[in-house]
């Protein structure tokens, strides 16, 4: 008698595939990923076109790095948010879509939030690829948490107006708003940054009178509150049944709105750092602030002829000193100005004097035109400044382009006044260093008392 045999259960049928994430979805095939990158990509060729008036200076990347993401990436998520809230009506889905299961609010999340996301992402991606690139040439100084804050209230607006674009793309159907909205956003943006009253103060880029000044902790989070409540209202007002909720958000802006008018300037304090000085050890010396401390070195380098040619001379003023704010280099006090290290793109790139020879001049005028009533020293400044800062932005540093421009555009008298200018040029090359040093002494002492007549002869 055989055993019964076992019966198996037959396999169940396959179950429906579980359908995609609504994140990956927008990751994969969305608007989300392009956005992103458009943000990037601004950010990149917006800070890299003019990187030279920037990169090494924090305040200064600083302040252009909010002024690009307001004027700039504010319109583009503004114009990416419009398009992805229109998305439904080019499609024709809008009244399929309204009889689905998802309420409003959980369809408009899965539309907004991935692109809010990584437009956000992006412009913190970029931000802190614009600060590795300013860091190899620091000129000192550096940022506070204060500065750190603003950018996340900058991170605030960028969501804030991608979620108003997505808001103004469900309600209004032309295909043309998203171009437009940009184009609001851009001249709103752009007018309330230039308008000199205190309802200025409410653009979302609040920078300082002077460079270099610190803000406020406190600052940021009453910008993100003003520029973040109406984009929360606006979504509370498409998706809440209850209106009455978008009154609180609208309250918290008003609130922070009046703190920016009231406050002003007084979210802003000096920098210690731009006050400080770190001065080297030559002769004469070099000072400069503690927010251009890693411009000390490449200072001397450029004034280490000048200084060459001021051993030993006798009365010097001590020390060549950067401007400063609260501080004017006064004569008589044993300090010259420093010459300007910005903007940036000129005298200094990328932490770096790019003509030593200019700098040095610039230097000498300092030494030589200190602030006199008539700051002209006649044809003997030209011999000592030549001396002192050899450059053919004087034109006795080449004899026969001096001679040959006097002839050419003052006539025979001036190139008279320049071949005797040459002659004393070469005395002054050829005295004794002692006979030499002691005349440049009584010479730039005349000079910073302003004293052209106890100037002496050569």
């Amino acid at each position: 008698m055989s055993a019964p045999t076992a019966t198996r259960p037959a396999p169940a049928p396959p179950g429906p595939d579980a359908a995609p994430s609504p994140w990956r979805s927008e990751l994969r095939r969305g608007l989300a990923p392009w956005a992103g990158a458009a943000v990037l990509l601004t950010l990149a060729v917006t800070m890299g076109t003019d990187a030279a008036e920037w990169q090494g200076d924090w305040a200064r990347t600083h302040g252009l790095l909010r002024w690009t993401t307001m004027l700039l990436l504010g319109p583009l998520v503004a114009a990416a948010g419009c398009w992805q809230g229109g998305r439904e009506h080019r499609r024709g889905t809008g009244d399929l879509l309204r009889q689905a299961v998802r309420g409003p609010r959980a369809r408009t999340l899965a539309a907004l939030a991935p692109l809010a996301a990584c437009v956000v992402v992006a412009q913190l991606l970029g931000t802190a690829g614009v600060y590795l690139a300013t860091w190899p040439y620091s000129l000192g100084g550096g940022l506070t948490w204060g500065h750190g804050l603003l950018h996340a209230a900058d991170s605030v607006l960028v969501a804030g107006l991608t979620a108003i674009g997505f808001v103004v793309g469900r309600v209004v159907k032309w295909r043309g708003a998203a171009l437009l909205l940009a184009l609001g956003c851009y001249v709103l943006l752009g007018f309330s940054a230039y308008v000199d009253t205190p309802l200025g103060r409410l653009a979302p880029v609040q920078e300082p009178g002077m460079s270099g000044e610190m803000p406020a902790l406190w600052l940021a989070p009453v910008i993100a509150v003003w520029v973040g409540g109406p984009a929360l209202a606006a979504l509370v007002a498409f998706t809440a049944r209850r209106k009455l909720l978008t009154s609180a958000p609208l309250v918290a802006a008003a609130l922070a709105a009046t703190v920016l008018v009231q406050t002003g300037d007084d979210a802003w304090r000096a920098d210690p750092r731009g006050r400080r000085l770190v001065c080297d050890e030559g002769t004469p010396q070099i000072c400069v602030t503690e927010r251009h401390q890693n411009l000390l070195a490449p200072a001397g380098e450029a004034l280490s002829g000048l200084r060459e040619r001021l051993a030993g001379v006798p009365g010097l003023p001590e020390r060549f000193v950067e401007d400063r704010p609260g501080h004017r280099v006064r004569r008589g006090t044993g300090e010259v100005q420093l010459p300007m290290f910005t903007p940036l793109g000129h005298s200094v790139v990328r932490g770096e004097v790019t003509d030593h020879a200019v700098y040095a001049w610039e230097a000498v005028a300092a030494l030589l035109s200190p602030d006199c009533p008539d700051p002209s020293g006649g044809a003997l400044d030209d011999v000592v400044w030549t001396y002192l800062a050899p450059t053919h932005q004087r034109n006795l540093s080449d004899p026969e382009y001096a001679i040959r421009e006097a002839e050419r555009y003052w006539g025979a008298r001036r190139a008279a006044e320049t071949r005797t200018a040459l002659k004393q040029l070469d005395r002054l090359r050829a005295l004794p260093d002692a006979e030499r040093a002691a005349w440049l002494g009584e010479y730039i002492a005349a000079a910073q008392r302003c004293d052209l007549a106890a100037r002496p002869a050569l």
